[in-house]
């Protein structure tokens, strides 16, 4: 049952707490991001009608796992921490992995391991001086199998990341600004673009408290 007297008044917060909450939130929602689009892969059955979409899949999920290393200009934050606190040195090892899909191949193809261009010359069987067609061949890695040991760590490691930022950086600060009182220059929300998807979280409430 809702309570249709129950209204709020919404303010924008400006302090440096809340920008610190904001830059990891926004991790946070790369992060679901990822968990999402490789849910969604998973399901997409691994054939040559799908390829196009299960590399398309893959890609997104690098590239939004990427902007937790690429983003420094707008976060600036100290997501080595965050990858010490979730899985030990494994976490940074193995964001070094990601990353490498990456850069070496998603977003630059720099990598010959994970694609290859072969520019060719077919000649007909039966007349071997015969020149039949001039072609090239590029053969681009559209990421791992779903029963791969990278693929099933990305998931977890994912999932790690996202607890510990749930747990260890934005429910925290969410607490310390509800318990020491919003400051620093509030202001009323404007609407949102009707063309976004709006991920919203709440850390703290005056009836559950903190949201672990």
């Amino acid at each position: 049952m809702t309570d249709d007297t129950y209204q709020v008044r919404r303010m924008v917060l400006g302090e440096n707490d809340a920008n610190r909450l904001g830059k990891w939130a926004s991790l946070w929602a790369d992060l679901i991001h990822v968990d999402m689009v490789l849910l969604e892969r998973a399901q997409v059955t691994d054939i040559a009608a799908n390829a196009f979409h299960r590399r398309a899949l893959w890609e997104s999920a690098i590239v939004s796992y990427g902007r937790m290393g690429v983003s420094d200009r707008r976060r600036k934050l100290d997501y080595d921490d965050l990858l010490r606190t979730a899985r030990g040195e494994r976490g940074i090892e193995f964001h070094k992995t990601l990353m490498n899909w990456r850069h070496d191949h998603v977003a630059h193809r720099l990598s010959r391991d994970l694609e290859t261009v072969v520019v060719f010359a077919d000649y007909l069987d039966h007349a071997p001086d015969v020149l039949d067609s001039i072609g090239v061949s590029v053969s681009a890695a559209g990421g791992p199998p779903d029963s791969s040991p990278t693929l099933v760590e990305f998931t977890a490691h994912v999932k790690a990341l996202r607890d510990t930022l749930w747990e260890k950086y934005l429910a925290p600060t969410g607490e310390l600004i509800a318990t020491r009182g919003p400051s620093g220059g509030m202001k009323s929300l404007e609407s949102e673009a009707v063309d976004r998807m709006t991920i919203q979280l709440t850390l703290w409430s005056r009836v559950n408290g903190t949201g672990m």
